[in-house]
């Protein structure tokens, strides 16, 4: 093939082959730059199987971007032979550079291969054939993984097609895991074994299985245990040999959990390796001073991380003195000790507590021994920590990035949380993500002994069950439109496992309206009862439910029995910080008198701030608000988006004249007005409204003239999305069917005004948009697993759709690496030549699709990241200019400065009451 030209990639020469390809360097001749071309092997061609596993080692590694691993750029088909393009990699693979490396390079690596596996993994994607072959070593060092033709795609509750062999094995002799060469399914911790084989010949230049032939092979790697590397190498450290021979472990639960672990553990040897001579205290201190210290009421709070620093070392062993006492006090105590203890918990270095998404970002486990905690990183992206309460290290959970609302197992072991429209969770002691179920806009769960989770997984809906271990969520609770309830959520799990907790808010009232109540309610819908008003989250210890009024934590006694309260509630803790938009604040308890708080304003909204392309923020518009759906005007001179008002607890839609610099109201109406969308001429605009018990179409005169019209009124709550450029359509979607869930639908404006139904199968369709020519609709599905972008015809000259002549034409998928789709947030939009897709990536990026509908048909053309929105702290996209240089977004304002305040025994005051 070489010298031949293959779409515009002209081949210069063959690199290389193997069971699964054969790869030729190649000219990218459109973007003038060098590429590797993979090509399946004819012999394999005609196997459909095979051609899975191509097609899944190309999206498994084009989920990627990290730069420890090979970038895939595309994958396309000639002459019905598959094909992957890649990034051209120029260098030699480990196999033929390991035995000119030092000691230093080999850990280098070694902590560089750790770093790309754990992106991989972060992504559910595992390797299964790590080995030097597999290792670009480029010119300057920087290590690339390679060849993830035996990768296999971990998805939590969802069906995954078995591409091995039935009885086969996977991977390379002598690199495989024990489970592998016993036929085993293999997760992320076959990739930790594999790596430890591969740092053991690295560092030693053996391997630590000697089998003369593969049957021995496969016995002395799932029965015989590695000799230590110091026995064959005297010099080397033997912390070194202990995090090698713990990635060596034959049980995986015994093996190190998590690629990022080994990469730190790396790090850390050589860090101390070094001629620094660094102690092991004084290495802690950049995790705990100031990542969390801990003073006593004799030892003065710091209120900054620089100032914890400097102290002397005086300080320092007042502050050890202090810890032991505290350990001695409560967590290895012969006896009871009823002693109130206040103590400071500061966050870890170079990072901030983070009141991302409405504030109340910790969780105590149930033993009160750990905390976890959302934290915003000196990149400014938000993840998950842990941290031992008697210890002086927190570590972050890699793949958490975006987390939300955490809360814990009943035995301590995991921690659930939300991140891109899904529950997940994680072992505390790091490993991937788990998906459980959706959750496009969660909003608290929590979790029983008998493995079911109740949670809330949107913003405007009641509370639902599901599997710890993952499913479809039931509902166990409703909206009650007499009480005008818009929201249950915050639930939290009686002893018995049985009963749960929750936070109702409804419409009308002040603040904290006296229709908003906390609810006690059962898993089999036979109790629902109210027990006091408060608007807040809840949470259940030593007899007392936990909850905020007016900035202060209250503790009201509960008979758990009876669920009835007793007596009046009493004051625990004040100032505590307090989220009006999410009604919730910060505090969490444990079951034996451990209670943690952070004090600070109350957080009263979000800011519009406009970014261009490159992720420069532009300026501002207006003032702080609780906005929810947005759209500009088709001249983009207006914005209509909804607001949250605190005191009337209502949600209107407010139109912003972006030249002036004016605000106005446009609805009035109590309840909730949302997902406006403008009229092509900019005249009308169309939205919801719940004024008959459910979100129904509507639509009014911008000037205000005639009221407000009802153009759709059906059972389901119906949600528009975009207005045809011609005026005869409305895409809108609905929500709540049993079998369909959600689905995308046509609204025709003129005529009979009879609903089409656009797109509507088993799985979810939202958000639809139509193109510029109105030949084509773009909308969110989640029938890959997880939600993408798809485009499907909707007319052939821009017309009547086609679909209301019963056909129904091709779709092609745009997105690869999923999207957000939560409440408010914009997933996809066209600019305005209807050349190019926008998107919200599951990653939070801002991304740009190359798209060709020229003859009638589609192609998905480069898909380009433009900038990364956590570290800006965008909570979402609101609009996107048509032009695709500017994006409008709903930013957080990350109130986070106070450091936690950590109470033993918060609940002896009461009893002396």
């Amino acid at each position: 093939m070489i010298g031949q030209t293959i779409s515009h990639y002209k081949i210069l020469d063959k690199l290389g082959e193997g069971g699964m390809g054969v790869v030729y360097k190649a000219e990218d001749t459109k973007l003038d730059r060098m590429v590797a071309l993979k090509f399946l092997p004819s012999h394999l061609a005609t196997s459909e199987q095979d051609k899975a596993r191509f097609i899944q080692e190309a999206k498994a590694a084009s989920a990627l971007n990290h730069p420890n691993v090979c970038t895939i750029h595309d994958i396309q088909e000639h002459d019905d032979q598959m094909f992957i393009v890649m990034e051209f990699v120029d260098g030699q693979t480990l196999r033929q550079k390991k035995d000119s490396m030092s000691f230093k390079q080999a850990v280098d690596i070694g902590i560089q291969v750790a770093d790309g596996l754990a992106a991989a993994h972060e992504k559910g994607i595992v390797h299964r054939d790590i080995k030097p072959e597999n290792i670009m070593i480029r010119k300057d060092g920087i290590a690339q993984i390679m060849d993830f033709g035996l990768a296999k795609l971990r998805a939590s509750g969802s069906k995954i097609t078995r591409l091995t062999k039935e009885g086969s094995t996977v991977g390379t002799a002598g690199y495989m895991s024990p489970e592998q060469v016993q036929g085993q399914d293999a997760d992320h911790r076959s990739d930790i074994f594999s790596l430890g084989v591969l740092l053991y010949e690295l560092l030693t230049g053996q391997l630590p299985f000697k089998g003369v032939h593969e049957t021995a092979l496969a016995y002395e790697i799932v029965n015989v245990d590695a000799p230590p590397m110091s026995s064959l190498k005297s010099e080397i450290d033997p912390n070194l040999d202990a995090i090698v021979l713990e990635c060596l472990e034959k049980d995986p639960r015994e093996r190190t959990q998590s690629t990022a672990q080994i990469s730190l553990d790396l790090k850390r040897y050589r860090r101390e390796s070094s001629k620094l001579k660094m102690s092991r205290i004084t290495a802690a201190r950049p995790v705990f001073q100031p990542s969390e210290s801990y003073s006593t009421e004799a030892i003065p709070r710091v209120q900054s991380s620089k100032g914890l620093s400097k102290l002397p070392w005086i300080a320092a062993v007042l502050f050890f003195v202090g810890m032991a006492t505290f350990a001695a006090m409560y967590f290895v105590r012969p006896t009871i000790n009823t002693t109130l203890v206040r103590s400071s918990l500061l966050p870890p270095e170079e990072s901030s507590y983070s009141g991302f998404k409405g504030g109340g970002q910790l969780a105590l486990s149930p033993d009160g021994l750990k905390l976890a905690f959302v934290a915003k990183d000196s990149s400014g992206k938000n993840r998950l920590w842990v941290r031992s309460l008697n210890s002086l290290l927190a570590l972050p959970l890699p793949g958490t990035e975006g987390a939300s609302f955490p809360f814990w197992s009943p035995d301590n072991r995991f921690i659930g949380f939300f991140a891109a429209a899904k529950l997940k969770k994680i072992e505390a002691t790091g490993g991937p993500p788990l998906t459980i179920c959706d959750a496009p806009d969660g909003r608290g769960a929590t979790w029983n002994r008998n493995g079911v989770i109740v949670c809330a997984p949107t913003w405007n809906a009641g509370l639902f069950q599901v599997p710890a271990t993952g499913g479809v969520p039931a509902a166990i609770t409703k909206l009650d439109t007499n009480r005008r309830e818009q929201t249950h959520r915050w639930p939290y799990f009686l002893p018995d496992g049985k009963h749960v907790l929750y936070f109702s808010r409804s419409s009308g009232g002040g603040t904290e309206s006296e229709a908003d109540a906390i609810y006690v309610s059962s898993l089999d819908g036979k109790v629902n009862n109210r027990l006091f008003s408060a608007s807040s989250n809840v949470a259940y210890a030593s007899g007392y439910i936990l909850f905020i009024r007016q900035s202060v934590v209250m503790a009201q006694s509960f008979d758990i029995s009876s669920l009835a309260v007793m007596g009046e509630a009493s004051p625990i803790a004040e100032q505590v910080s307090y989220s009006i938009g999410y009604n919730r604040g910060s505090f969490t308890v444990s079951d034996n008198g451990v209670f943690v708080y952070q004090t600070g304003a109350t957080i009263t909204g979000t800011l519009l701030e406009w970014f261009d392309l490159t992720g420069k923020k532009l300026n501002t518009i207006g003032e702080r608000a609780v906005f929810g759906g947005g759209q500009l005007s088709r001249d983009e001179n207006k914005l209509a988006i909804s607001l949250f008002d605190p005191q009337t607890r209502n949600r209107d839609i407010w139109i912003y004249d972006l030249k002036r610099d004016v605000r106005t109201r446009f609805t009035f109406d109590q309840g909730v007005e949302d997902y406006p969308v403008w009229s092509p001429d900019g005249s009308r605009i169309i939205f919801c409204s719940d004024k008959r018990g459910h979100l129904d179409i509507y639509q009014k005169a911008v000037n205000g003239e005639g009221g407000d019209e009802l153009l759709f009124e059906s059972t389901f709550d119906k949600f528009p999305t975009d207005w045809s450029s011609d005026g005869r359509w409305l895409l809108y979607y609905t929500v709540g069917h049993p079998k369909t869930q959600s689905d995308v639908w046509v609204l025709p404006l003129v005529g009979d005004r009879k609903s089409i139904p656009a797109v509507q199968t088993e799985f979810e369709e939202l958000d639809g948009q139509f193109s510029p020519d109105g030949k084509w609709i773009s909308y969110i599905s989640n029938e890959s697993g997880r939600y993408e972008v798809y485009v499907r015809p909707f007319s052939e000259s821009g017309g009547s759709p086609l679909l209301q002549s019963g056909i129904r034409a091709g779709k092609w998928q745009v997105s690869t690496t999923g999207v957000i789709s939560s409440a408010n947030i914009v997933p996809a939009r066209w600019r305005r030549d209807g050349k190019a897709l926008y998107y919200f990536s599951e990653d939070q990026k801002i991304m740009m699709a190359e798209v060709n509908t020229l003859n009638s048909s589609f192609e998905v053309g480069a898909v380009t990241p433009l900038f990364e929105t956590q570290s800006k702290g965008v909570e979402w996209v609101t609009a996107i200019r048509s032009d695709g240089q500017r994006f409008l977004t709903v930013s957080s304002l990350d109130q986070t400065s106070s450091p936690l305040t950590l109470v033993l025994n918060w609940d002896e005051e009461l009893k002396k009451k």
